[in-house]
């Protein structure tokens, strides 16, 4: 089942409610035969009755005491059942079959399979969206999370091997044409040479800088960040009037490059894409209510969609803007200020302890949360909630017990 989750997560989306369904129940089903003879853990349990609860007063308030549109209610409605009925449960259920760090070792290690072979594809037929026009970004996210965890220590332990599975990475995320894994990838990198070279600094008995400085772990997600902005600056149509080819990067017009994220990036000089606009629009909605929101839906109906006729948009695409909007700051504390409280005790943790496992998990959280706060939605992003929750639980419980030995694989 923990092999199998990267696919889960995939498969599984508000447009599928049914499959979503059977899946989150797979899940519940799969956690009762672990726990079977064990404690459940109750600070994972009373987080998520919080976050499901607030979601449930706040659809509530939206229904009965605030007026919105039919359409907002209708969304408000689906997106609250989606969240708390199936998004919520599939996430406890992981998180209580993860113990540990390491006990994602199938997870990892199939995400990792799966964004390799995604960016293969990817280089090989120069940007091809295969998975689909409307699931490019997809494409883009599962090459970024590939990535980032084939990088780390852990579970692929080989440098050379990681360093190649890296390089492949970047350029199948600069072909893939979705701006959100672009930076996905940049920031759980810098998240990642961070963390080691924060292990490393404190692990070192002398010359802490240049201990740091060497570390291949630390080396390795930032040169690859340089050559991802390189390949971006080489093939910027726009500014140095390059593109590439199936025979290489050569001089010509911006119509002629390859279906390639740097079109994306020169489109938003012409325009944002709307993105402006959404970032606006939540921000008045926080302003006029900031301690409990507009409403679940409010953000529904009132900016339109400049690409689809007739369409409008139904979130900011930033989850944290959409909580703050809708809920206020007391939802936004109380469904997000648990898992940061979390998400830095496990970061604490892996960095004393030099913990490989405990940084993949942290790429998992650092790629997902990017993703969200540059085009997600609350019911939509079930992979920063499923890992975030996996994430708040382990930290929760390195707090609770000693600390551990460093790890020796993490430090080599």
């Amino acid at each position: 089942m923990l092999a199998a989750l990267p696919l889960a997560v995939l498969a599984g989306s508000p447009q599928r409610v049914g499959l979503s369904a059977l899946i989150a129940v797979g899940y519940v089903g799969a956690a009762l035969v672990t726990l079977r003879g064990r404690r459940v853990d109750r600070v994972l349990i009373a987080y998520v009755s919080l976050a499901a609860a607030w979601m449930a007063i706040s659809w509530l308030r939206t229904r009965y005491l605030l007026h919105l549109q039919p359409d907002q209610l209708a969304y408000a409605t689906s997106k609250t059942a989606y969240f708390v009925l199936i998004v919520l449960p599939m996430a406890a259920a992981v998180a209580l079959m993860i113990d540990r760090a390491e006990a994602a070792w199938p997870t990892a290690i199939m995400q990792i399979a799966i964004g390799a072979g995604v960016a293969a594809l990817t280089v090989v037929l120069l940007g091809e969206r295969f998975l689909g026009a409307q699931r490019y970004s997809w494409q883009g996210d599962l090459i970024a999370l590939g990535t980032v965890l084939a990088i780390q220590p852990w579970p692929v332990q080989r440098f050379k091997a990681s360093a190649i599975l890296g390089v492949l990475g970047v350029f199948g995320i600069g072909l893939a044409g979705s701006r959100q894994a672009v930076a996905a990838a940049i920031a759980a990198m810098l998240v990642s040479a961070a963390f080691w070279g924060a292990s490393r600094f404190r692990t070192a008995a002398r010359r802490r800088l240049r201990s740091v400085l060497s570390d291949r772990y630390v080396l390795l997600p930032l040169a690859l960040v340089l050559l991802l902005i390189g390949y971006i600056a080489i093939t910027y149509a726009g500014d140095l009037g390059f593109h590439l080819t199936s025979t290489g990067i050569v001089r010509g017009s911006a119509s002629t490059s390859c279906n390639c994220v740097t079109d994306r990036l020169i489109s938003l000089e012409a325009s944002p894409g709307d993105r402006d606009k959404l970032l606006l629009r939540g921000v008045h909605l926080f302003a006029s209510n900031p301690a409990f929101g507009t409403g679940l839906g409010s953000f529904a109906g009132a900016i339109p969609d400049s690409i689809q006729a007739g369409h409008f948009y139904e979130y900011p695409h930033n989850v944290l803007l959409e909580l703050a909007s809708e809920t206020g700051i007391i939802g936004l504390v109380l469904v997000m200020g648990p898992l940061f409280a979390g998400w830095a005790a496990l970061f604490w943790r892996g960095m004393q302890t030099a913990s490989a496992p405990i940084a993949a998990t942290v790429m998992f959280v650092a790629v997902f949360f990017t993703v969200a706060n540059i085009s997600g939605d609350i019911p939509s992003e079930r992979g920063l909630w499923i890992f975030g929750i996996v994430a708040f639980r382990l930290g929760v419980n390195h707090l609770r017990r000693p600390a551990e030995q460093p790890a020796a694989a993490a430090a080599a």
